[in-house]
């Protein structure tokens, strides 16, 4: 059993080699007729994110609603629901945590307790908006893909209404909300070269609590039985619909909390104007980590280099931002894939299996 949970975390690693591989080398094909520097631009897009500091730290902030979008995922996943409301709940919670900024950000509060609240005000938004499509699902079988997929336009569109009408600055030259006070920023860590967010503690606790909730406690042995076999899960005396509601209620708060942060370290004002995506990533985070929040940073951090890579290849040549968008959905396809490399794993395994069963048999008395 042991052998064969190290082959399988052995292949795990190499899947994303070999995809980081395949994908570079088809780019690399196509580089030579598009590009007059191919071997440049595959270049800045492999080494490109870690050329510098200021690059690195790029990466690491990137991942941080990456992270918590991706946990959230995680527990909805668990459950074996789709609930796609992580985009619209990022943006709705950003724009209703500048809305509470923007009242208590210059009452003389304790910045640690501005933080605190705008944290909880975030995770809050998120639990309140995914409650119904989960309500819906499980009380009257409505698809809780369909649902959360409108209601993502429907978040969107009054988070447009809340900056248009209730926190837009006149002054400013473009459509954004007044100017955040300096106590609800959150600091940066040093060194100053890498510019990285705080946002990382509370990513770096929120994942630590979601691993123990969702693989240490009683609520999360539940979860993980209603998304194995819900029948049996029901049959055993768990209640399966509450069990699913809860889920998707913590996975609105880690999305909810994603959106909080991200206003609270990367910008002063409220701007969005469309869903930034960040619950889609969130998604796609989730899939490469094959449904387990323990794998959720390793996944966050890839999906971060490859963005931070793209954009360097933007900025430094003559390619398209797209291109290097259809060498990331390859890496992420082959990486998600459930049969890339599985009859060679399985392979191993057998062999394994053999092995200590003739290990066995020798140790036996004739």
């Amino acid at each position: 059993m042991k052998e064969a949970r190290k082959i399988e975390a052995l292949f795990e690693v190499l899947r994303i080699v070999a995809s980081l591989a395949i994908a570079y080398v088809i780019a690399l094909l196509v580089l030579f007729f598009v590009s007059d520097e191919p071997l440049f631009v595959i270049q800045q897009f492999v080494l490109g994110p870690f050329s510098s500091p200021r690059r690195i730290g790029s990466i690491i902030n990137l991942a941080v609603p990456f992270v918590l979008c991706g946990l959230g995922m995680c527990f909805i996943y668990s459950v074996g629901k789709l609930n796609m409301m992580g985009d619209g709940i990022f943006m709705l919670s950003g724009c209703i945590v500048t809305f509470v900024g923007l009242r208590i950000g210059g009452l003389g509060l304790p910045a640690p307790l501005v933080w605190l609240i705008l944290m909880l005000v975030g995770g809050l938004v998120g639990v309140m908006c995914i409650y119904l499509p989960a309500w819906l699902d499980v009380k009257l079988g409505v698809s809780v893909i369909v649902v959360s997929i409108l209601a993502n336009t429907i978040l969107s569109e009054l988070s447009q209404y809340i900056l248009q009408f209730q926190m837009r600055d006149p002054s400013a030259s473009y459509l954004a909300s007044f100017p955040l006070d300096p106590s609800v920023s959150l600091p940066k860590f040093l060194p100053s070269s890498l510019k990285l967010q705080s946002g990382i503690l509370v990513a770096a606790a929120l994942y630590l609590l979601s691993v123990v909730l969702l693989h240490k406690t009683t609520l999360g042995y539940k979860m993980r039985m209603v998304g194995a076999n819900a029948k049996m899960a029901r049959a055993a005396g768990m209640s399966v619909a509450s069990t699913i509601i809860i889920a998707q209620l913590i996975g609105g708060f880690l999305a909810g909390v994603g959106g909080a942060m991200e206003i609270m370290s990367n910008y002063t004002r409220f701007l969005w104007t469309d869903t930034t995506g960040h619950g889609f990533d969130g998604l796609m985070v989730a899939v490469l980590a094959k449904k387990d929040p323990k794998y959720v940073p390793i996944t966050a951090l890839l999906l971060a280099y490859i963005r931070i890579g793209s954009d360097v290849v933007n900025s430094s040549s003559s390619i398209p931002n797209e291109f290097v968008s259809v060498i990331q959905c390859i890496i992420i396809l082959l990486v998600a894939a459930e049969m890339f490399l599985t009859k060679q794993r399985n392979k191993l395994i057998c062999k394994a299996a053999e092995a200590n069963l003739k290990q066995e048999q020798q140790k036996q008395p004739a």
